[in-house]
């Protein structure tokens, strides 16, 4: 990221005031202090996003908006803010802090994640603690611990300053942790999957119990079973007409039966009347039980009242019985044939190996299918278990490779931390360098100047170990170091040290300076110089300015 220019417009004093700054040292001068130098680079990062504990005296950012134009990968983007409302120019929606710090991180290509100081949940970084590292307040960064208690936003972070500088330098256990909740999650898979081929296996065995006890079942051809229950409905149809006709046969012989058997009780009565001489005989019908007299029963029969005529008669009608008896015992003969027909051929289809019932056939291909598909189930689940343990295998491999990684990476960094330290000594020989060891933040000791020594040390290395192995970068700000008198051995120390391990050609920095302290510097005109003496922001620049700020509704 390059800061280009920064922008500030204080809506109610009616004043503003645009600074154009370089790639590489950007010096904020001014002839004495308080003259606007904290001012403008507490705004400057304020912009960016990190949230400046305190401002000077008179400095009222609430009235004022404030817009910085950065290049990020040789993009430009312009940064409104306005309290804690941001508008970015690739985007057209008002941005809460949240929203941009969100914004902010995808265009650094970064994604630091925090623990809460209360839950120890991860939460994605605000924006502060993305710039952190990368900014030396003058109030708030040369007392206490180093980094910390700079910004208020970031108490809600447990771990701070450490788990910031961790993440910069990709020694956080966040990508541990990712690949630890991975193979966790798929050991879960793996068991689960295991549980589920050892169930299917039981109810597989279970099936085929079932299977050998019942009927053992192979694939069964659904034409050639059609076929076979057409040909045993057909018979059955068969048998069933011809036992329809024996019955309407024996119906219609046992009606003549009954009538031939009916004249015959008749005739028996008129030879017996007859033999009597009676001259007249009343006889029963049989069917509707009214009486009948000798003149109606020979008009109905037909015959005349002769002996012999009548005996004739019941001789024909006797036969007829006796024919009719045998006809019908005939037909019960063959009909009783048929059913038995009909109960062999039931049998055969009960009993019949090559034919299922209905339901049979459903409950035997069923439990089939069932098998068959949880035979299918298992190899699927078999190859998922051999998936997910290759899939186990690459992440323990991957875990190994990152701790392996991440501790040769903090070996070095440790390393040059330390090699750097020593150049620090070298420099400040007679200030006691020794009490902080890598990402080790404490309290520092002392008073006075000696003590001033030790952040700045400090400082300093912090700053070029995040130029070597930083994962992004943000442009470095150190507001003036100078807390007590400075004598003319301690500033050569002191102004040595920055000009040679914070000054940078390469690298975006700002430090505010009074003009008089120049002369600790050679080729000063290498650096970018920003004056600001007396009055920060001017009327004069108020109109011009404004036309920047102007947003469409």
């Amino acid at each position: 990221m390059i800061i280009e220019s920064f922008s500030i417009l204080d809506f109610k004093t009616k004043e503003a005031r645009t600074f154009d700054f370089k790639s590489g040292t950007n010096l904020i001068i001014s002839n004495g202090n308080t003259e606007g130098k904290s001012s403008l680079l507490k705004s400057l990062y304020y912009t960016l996003g990190f949230d400046v504990r305190q401002f000077p005296s008179g400095w009222n950012k609430d009235d004022m908006y404030f817009q910085i134009t950065v290049a990020i990968n040789n993009q430009e983007y312009n940064i409104t803010r306005q309290k804690d409302l941001f508008r970015v120019s690739d985007s057209t929606e008002i941005m809460n802090v949240k929203e941009y710090s969100e914004w902010l991180s995808k265009k650094l290509n970064t994604h630091m994640e925090l623990p809460n100081v209360y839950t120890k949940e991860l939460h994605t970084a605000y924006s502060s603690a993305l710039i952190l590292p990368f900014y030396i307040d003058q109030d708030d960064s040369w007392e206490g611990v180093l980094y910390k208690k700079v910004t208020d936003t970031l108490n809600q972070y447990s771990g701070i300053p450490k788990n910031i500088f961790e993440s910069i330098f990709s020694l956080s256990n966040e990508e541990v942790t990712q690949l630890k909740n991975s193979i966790a999650i798929d050991v879960n898979k793996k068991n689960n999957v295991e549980s589920t081929i050892t169930n299917f296996v039981e109810i597989v065995e279970e099936y085929r119990k079932e299977n050998e006890e019942v009927v053992e079942i192979t694939k069964i051809d659904k034409n050639v079973l059609k076929n076979d229950i057409d040909k045993y409905l057909r018979m059955l149809n068969d048998f069933n007409t011809q036992v329809t006709k024996y019955k309407m046969k024996l119906l219609n012989k046992q009606e003549l039966l009954d009538l031939q058997r009916q004249e015959l009780k008749e005739l028996e009565k008129l030879l017996n009347m007859n033999k009597k001489r009676y001259s007249t005989i009343k006889s029963e019908c049989s069917y509707c039980h009214s009486k009948l007299s000798e003149e109606k029963s020979l008009t109905r029969l037909d015959l005349s009242n002769n002996f012999y005529e009548i005996s004739i008669m019941k001789d024909t009608v006797e036969k007829e019985i006796n024919k009719l008896s045998l006809e019908i015992d005939k037909l019960k003969l063959d009909q009783n044939s048929v059913n038995k027909e009909i109960d062999t051929l039931n049998e055969r289809i009960q009993t019949s190996k090559e034919l299922l019932t209905i339901d049979e056939y459903v409950k035997a291909a069923a439990r089939t299918e069932a098998i068959n598909e949880m035979e299918n189930l298992i190899e699927k689940q078999i190859f998922l278990k051999s998936s997910l343990e290759q899939n186990l295998k690459e992440l323990r491999k991957q875990l190994s490779y990152l701790n392996r990684e991440k501790k040769d990476l903090k070996t070095s960094i440790e390393n040059k931390y330390n090699e750097l330290l020593i150049e620090m000594k070298t420099i400040f020989s007679k200030t006691n360098l020794n009490e902080l060891e890598f990402l080790n933040f404490k309290k520092i000791d002392g008073s006075g100047m000696d003590k001033n020594k030790k952040y700045l040390a400090y400082y300093l290395v912090y700053f070029n170990l995040l130029k070597k192995y930083g994962t992004y970068k943000i442009p470095f700000c150190m507001d003036s170091f100078i807390k007590n008198e400075i004598s003319g051995d301690n500033a050569v120390e002191m102004f040595g040290a920055i000009k040679n391990y914070f000054f940078d050609s390469e690298n975006q920095v700002f430090f505010s300076i009074v003009s008089e302290n120049l002369k600790h510097f050679t080729s000063i005109d290498d650096y970018n110089q920003i004056e600001v003496n007396g009055k920060l922001l001017l009327k004069e620049y108020y109109d011009e300015i404004s036309l920047k700020f102007h947003f469409d509704e």
